[in-house]
């Protein structure tokens, strides 16, 4: 009968596309951004001297907190806080906090937390 297959294609036609669903209970949420992280490296860098930035990380867990360490550290150089040295290509960075006792602003740091 091809007047019902007509009214069964066109009912299919119209009928509204079930969404879909994207499991994302697999993705881990960013626990702190990259303004916390800054605020953190303001307390813990200027005593520190010269640090490595894979011993800065190495407690770090998730690839994402490694991530938005490097974007505080970039950060800090952007403003003049920190010295970045790094001695061959892909190798150890060294951060030296070059900055003065005055308080970091923190409101022109860039937002990445997402």
């Amino acid at each position: 009968n091809v007047a019902g297959f007509v009214k069964v294609i066109s009912v299919a036609a119209l009928a509204p596309k079930p969404k879909r669903m994207v499991d994302l209970s697999h993705v881990a949420s960013i626990r702190f951004t990259v303004t916390d992280v800054v605020r953190s490296l303001t307390e813990e860098l200027p005593g520190a001297g010269r640090v490595r930035f894979r011993q800065l990380t190495a407690s770090l867990v998730d690839r994402v907190e490694v991530v938005v360490h490097f974007l505080a550290i970039l950060e800090l150089f952007k403003q003049g806080r920190v010295d970045l040295s790094q001695a061959r290509s892909f190798g150890d960075i060294d951060i030296t906090w070059v900055g003065s006792d005055d308080h970091v602003d923190l409101a022109s740091v860039d937002s990445y937390d997402g």
